[in-house]
């Protein structure tokens, strides 16, 4: 196995459309009133932020603008039951996640926690379920674990909304239950919500919640229950993370101990870090109160304040002045996720918590050793996939149900995501479990399909399941895995959403437009990522002037010089099958680009260029 895919097949019937997107508004006159460029404006409305006040706040929103997690369900009676707690100094155990939003949320409540209770470090625990062993979320094991070790309190992080048996089970022992999560939840044939047994259930999306943006990640809801347990406001955190100043903090609780501005400032800083690794691997829509959280968190990341951190931006060799939510997505959660997906997730997370710097670098290396392993397993399954997809046996369903014995059950939901950006189709990726005659899998879908509620539609075929919209996890006999399949595609109406990879472009912009001040202000829009993707821009009517240079070890760089039909140039690079594109391209015919406009610094004098994303010749 090589890495490279074959070409998609016919049968699937899959086309590259390119669409222009226009929208009219008041261009001009927003641009002059908001100090950006046109163009800017143009990407903003075509993100649905089509007003000047949606504008500003997406342009100027920071952490004193947040919602106000006092709105949050069942919020005041979780900080009352955790006051209590802490005042009786009762043993408390954070239950999080395998994933890096459960991670990074039970870093974030076992840090606060373990600040205030008097007993320290001491008094404060956390576990987190075995991907293989255990499942998703809170079940049985950690429960009676959690029994035997004398905990009175559990405490959830991006779990617990769907596991009504579990948290009845700690109940019937004896210990009090605050769950934090923010998947969806469960409900029942008449629509009603099934919440579990908890003390308090914090979820902004319970029926009936008064909070204003339920699309955060468990990171930030765990957060935001810290934030309301010690009394900081919005204000305060901004003072205390942002400013130099050092805040007023007579009316922040710290339960009998005393806690300097500096205390408080590390502690926090590292919060609104993972707040911002959370948002981002779970892939939380970029918009409102999640937009300052990662930009933010991508400034106090350069470098971290947690040494564990630290240590693995340096192991993957990023720079450490300028993180990005790419690297978060695609690398940083990427290494972090892997601990959970072939070992533990506690390893992940005691690599969060770890202060001496020695032990923290040999971690972060082992950890970014495994991610090494778990992408050529990945690539591996992938390319079965693929072989079994693009086999004259297999049909074009519209949902694929997929079975890889041989995958690693962690592996499933990345092989899954990767086939669905392939065929732009849901994918469900079964693969066995420790169970004799039972399969475990994950599943992805596409914008249009509820796969949460197409789940929930065949129910009785399936062991277990949860999730959202765009993402879930599911187990079931082998026997029901054709019934499954077959299910799916029957209930399945892609009539109104279809099939097609479909590009849309912001603007035609010119190469005469493009300038430094424009490429500024796109920046402005940065962080770049879901619900706010990377602006793109399409031309037509484009040539090459002369031939393009080939160029790296792997022949994967072509440069060139581009000319538009006024006789404007621009230099250009193309990342991918440079050969390929300089075949292409030599034949003379029209060129249309969708590309990214870009300032080239390698020169004495910066220099306008272009980076071509994709490319045709007609």
């Amino acid at each position: 196995m090589d890495g490279k895919l074959p070409e998609i097949g016919a049968k699937w019937n899959i086309k590259d459309r390119w669409v222009l997107r226009r929208r009219s508004a008041d261009y001009a006159g927003l641009s002059q009133r908001l100090n950006i460029d046109q163009v800017a404006v143009r990407v903003m409305i075509n993100r649905g932020i089509d007003t000047e006040e949606k504008m500003r706040d997406f342009l100027y929103m920071t952490l004193k603008d947040m919602r106000d997690g006092a709105l949050l369900p069942d919020v005041t009676e979780a900080v009352t039951i955790l006051r209590q707690k802490l005042q009786e100094e009762r043993p408390i155990r954070v239950m999080g996640d395998y994933d890096v939003d459960g991670i990074t949320g039970s870093y974030i409540l076992y840090s606060v926690l373990s600040f205030l209770h008097p007993k320290g470090k001491d008094g404060v625990s956390v576990d987190i379920p075995e991907r293989t062993k255990d499942g998703y979320g809170l079940n049985e094991r950690l429960i009676r674990q959690a029994d035997a070790d004398g905990i009175d309190t559990v405490v959830t992080v991006d779990n617990g909304i769907a596991a009504s048996g579990p948290i009845e089970l700690a109940k019937s022992l004896g210990m009090t239950v605050i769950v934090t999560d923010h998947h969806e939840v469960p409900y029942d044939e008449d629509g009603k919500e099934i919440l579990p047994p908890a003390d308090a259930v914090v979820d902004p999306k319970r029926a009936g919640s008064a909070y204003p943006f339920y699309d955060i990640c468990g990171a930030v809801v765990g957060f935001k229950v810290c934030q309301q347990l010690m009394g900081i406001s919005n204000e305060t955190l901004y003072q205390l993370v942002c400013e130099e100043t050092a805040p007023d903090l007579s009316a922040v609780s710290s339960f009998g101990k005393h806690i300097s501005a500096g205390e408080l400032k590390r502690l926090l800083h590292g919060c609104v870090e993972m707040c911002a690794l959370g948002t981002n691997c779970d892939v939380m829509p970029l918009m409102d109160e999640n937009r300052p959280i990662l930009k933010t968190g991508l400034k106090l990341m350069e470098p971290s304040s947690i040494p564990g951190y630290a240590n693995l931006i340096s192991a993957i060799d990023l720079k450490r002045d300028h993180i990005t939510g790419y690297d978060l997505g695609f690398r940083i959660g990427p290494c972090l996720n892997s601990s959970g997906r072939l070992e533990s997730a506690l390893e992940g997370l005691a690599l969060l918590m770890e202060t001496d710097d020695s032990k923290a670098q040999a971690m972060a290396q082992k950890i970014f050793e495994l991610n090494n392993q778990r992408k050529i397993m990945m690539q591996q399954q992938i390319e079965v996939a693929v072989d079994m997809m693009e086999s004259d046996e297999t049909e074009a369903d519209s949902v694929l149900v997929i079975y890889l014995p041989e995958c690693h059950e962690s592996l499933a939901g990345l092989v899954a995501s990767r086939l669905k950006d392939r065929y732009n189709r849901p994918v469900l990726v079964a693969t066995n479990s420790e169970e004799e005659g039972k399969l475990k899998g994950s599943a992805r879908s596409v914008e249009g399909y509820q796969l949460y509620d197409a789940l929930h539609e065949v129910k009785d075929l399936l062991t277990n399941f949860g999730g959202h919209a765009m993402a879930a996890g599911f187990g079931l006999k082998k026997e029901n895995l054709e019934k499954l399949r077959q299910k799916l595609n029957e209930n399945a109406d892609f009539s109104r959403i279809g099939f097609d990879h479909v590009t849309v472009i912001d603007a035609d912009m010119s190469l005469s437009y493009i300038s430094e001040q424009v490429i500024a202000d796109m920046e402005r829009l940065e962080p770049f990522g879901q619900g706010n993707p990377k602006p793109v821009f399409g031309l037509v009517g484009l040539s090459v002037v002369g031939r393009p240079k080939v160029l790296g070890q792997n022949r994967n760089v072509a440069k060139c010089v581009v000319k538009d039909t006024n006789g404007n140039k621009m230099d250009a690079v193309y990342f991918g099958e440079a050969d390929r594109f300089a075949e292409d391209v030599r034949g003379g015919g029209e060129l249309q680009i969708l590309y990214t406009p870009t300032v080239d610094h390698y020169y004495d004098t910066p220099r306008l260029q272009i980076v071509i994303n994709d490319y045709k010749v007609v």
